[in-house]
């Protein structure tokens, strides 16, 4: 179990990784915390982090409002990684939304997007076995007076776990463009669609 400590461990920090790295990136674009005190506004960009979740939150008055997330867990002896988002729209199409995300993974398992010698025969679908189905790995928790949150869960094969988690550039590119990068923009084209 100490590897898996070990490997829990790794994958938080690179959860942070991301989502900092993504503040960093973003935050001149938006009004900050600390911007938020000195200009008596509400912040457009926040992140935070709670319980092994990673958030980064943007907020603009009747333009956007919504929350991604990372983070990672242990499960039945199995790293998973969630992605997810808070959506507060009232008129958003989860049924379509649901689709998209399935249309789209089950197109992309089969891709092997790596140059890596130790991974280029390996398909997304070999590394995370994920499969999009609602009430399964992709999870609506709808909350009365709050926003509703879709999450999206990626089990880490374990037959590869220990290769993924001794390459931390393919760990990190894993997570951002087969966890992340589809959940952002499957999203964003659905809120903009409602």
């Amino acid at each position: 179990m100490e590897g898996n400590r070990e490997h829990l461990a790794l994958l938080d920090q690179t959860l942070e990784e991301i989502i900092v790295s993504w503040f960093e990136r973003v935050k001149s674009n938006y009004v900050t915390e600390e911007e938020s005190h000195q200009l008596g506004v509400e912040p457009e960009v926040k992140f935070f982090h709670e319980s092994n979740m990673y958030r980064i939150k943007f907020a603009r008055t009747s333009e956007l409002d919504v929350t991604y997330g990372l983070g990672g867990f242990e499960k039945e002896g199995h790293l998973v990684v969630e992605s997810s988002v808070n959506n507060k729209s009232e008129r958003f199409d989860y049924d379509s939304f649901a689709e998209k995300l399935k249309a789209y993974y089950w197109r992309g398992r089969n891709e092997k997007p790596w140059t890596h010698p130790d991974f280029d025969r390996f398909t997304y679908n070999d590394l995370m076995p994920f499969k999009p189905f609602l009430g399964e790995s992709v999870i609506l928790e709808t909350r009365k007076e709050k926003a509703d949150i879709i999450r999206l869960h990626f089990p880490i094969n374990p037959r590869h776990e220990k290769l993924i988690m001794s390459t931390p550039e393919i760990l990190k590119d894993l997570i951002e463009n087969y966890c992340l990068h589809p959940l952002k923009r499957i999203y964003a084209e659905s809120y903009h669609g409602r």
